[in-house]
C-alpha cells in the first residue's frame, strides 16, 4: 500500500477516486491507509525509539538474555514488555551466543561375531504415563532362560539407577547357581553408556550396544516390554508410581513361574533358569 501512495505522488493530476480506479484497487482502502498515515508514523517512531533502548542496553550487556534486559529496562524507568524485547533483539539480530553443547561421541553398535564371551542379559527401560505423572521401568533380561531378574520402577532415568538394577539381577543370577561372566546388552541411552554404569558392566564382564533390529539384539527385551504393558499395566486402573512398584512382584511372579514361553519350547522362564543351573552342577 505505500508503494501505491509512493507511485500516486508521481501523478498529482489524478484524483484519489481516479487513482484508485486505474490502481484496481478499493476507494476505501486508499482514502484510509492515506487518513491513519499520521498513527502509522507515530506508531513507527515509537517503535524506532523501543529499539534503539533495547539495542544500546543489549550493547552494554552483550551475555544476556531477554529477562536479563527486561530487569535492566525496568531499571531504567522503561516500560518495555518481555515479549517486545525478545522480538526487538531477533530483528535486531543482538540475540547473545548460545552455549555449545558438547556430547560423548555414541559407542558403536556391535555385531554378534564381535560380541566378547559372556552370559547375555539385556536392560532397558520402559515408560508409564501415570496421573500422577510419568515413571519409567528398568527391566533387567536373561537371554537364556528369558527370565526377568531385577526391575524398578522410577521416576526419571539415571545411571546409578541403571547400575542398582544390574546389580540386582546378577545377585539373581549368582544366588541361582550362575557363577559366568556377564556380557551386558543395552541401547545408547546416556543412563547406560555413563561411567557409573560402564564400570558396574566391567565388574560382572563387558558391555555392548545392540539395536532392537539385530539378531539377539534388544528386540527380545522390547518384546518383553510390550508383555509387560499389555498383557499386565494396561490391565490395572493404577493412579501412581507406588502402586505400578507395588505390583512388580506379582508381576515378576507371573512372567517368570506362570507364563509359558514360545522360544523355550512352552516351559516357564524359572524352570529353564533352575534346570540350566542343576545341569551345571551335575556336571
Amino acid at each position: 500500500m505505500d508503494e501505491l501512495m509512493v507511485l500516486r505522488q508521481s501523478h498529482p493530476q489524478l484524483s484519489l477516486r481516479r487513482f484508485a480506479q486505474y490502481a484496481e484497487i478499493p476507494y476505501w482502502r486508499l482514502r484510509d491507509h492515506q487518513h491513519s498515515a499520521p498513527v502509522r508514523c507515530a506508531r513507527q517512531q515509537h517503535r524506532d525509539e523501543l529499539y534503539e533502548q533495547v539495542r544500546q542496553t543489549a550493547l552494554l550487556h552483550p551475555t544476556s538474555g531477554y529477562r536479563l534486559l527486561y530487569q535492566e529496562l525496568k531499571a531504567q524507568g522503561q516500560a518495555i514488555g518481555l515479549h517486545q524485547i525478545r522480538v526487538a533483539l531477533g530483528e535486531l539480530q543482538l540475540h547473545p551466543p548460545q552455549p555449545r553443547k558438547t556430547r560423548n561421541p555414541s559407542p558403536k553398535v556391535s555385531s554378534p561375531q564381535d560380541w566378547p564371551e559372556g552370559r547375555r542379559i539385556q536392560i532397558d527401560a520402559t515408560r508409564l504415563s501415570l496421573p500422577d505423572g510419568v515413571c519409567w521401568i528398568y527391566f533387567v533380561l536373561d537371554v537364556l532362560s528369558r527370565v526377568v531378574l531385577a526391575s524398578r520402577v522410577v521416576r526419571s532415568l539415571s545411571m546409578h539407577l541403571a547400575k542398582l538394577t544390574l546389580d540386582d539381577a546378577v545377585a539373581v543370577l549368582r544366588a541361582e547357581g550362575h557363577p559366568d561372566t556377564i556380557l551386558v546388552q543395552s541401547d545408547g541411552g546416556s543412563d547406560f553408556t555413563g561411567d557409573i554404569f560402564q564400570q558396574g558392566c566391567l565388574k560382572y564382564g563387558s558391555w555392548v550396544r545392540s539395536k532392537v533390529s539385530q539378531l539377539g539384539g534388544t528386540g527380545i527385551l522390547e518384546r518383553l516390554n510390550r508383555t509387560y504393558k499389555y498383557q499386565f499395566a494396561f490391565r490395572h486402573d493404577w493412579q501412581s508410581m507406588a502402586e505400578v512398584r507395588a505390583a512388580m512382584p506379582d508381576f515378576h511372579r507371573w512372567y517368570n513361574h506362570q507364563r509359558r514361553h514360545s522360544a523355550l519350547g512352552y516351559t516357564t522362564p524359572w524352570s529353564t533358569l533352575t534346570s540350566s543351573a542343576k545341569a551345571r552342577n551335575a556336571a
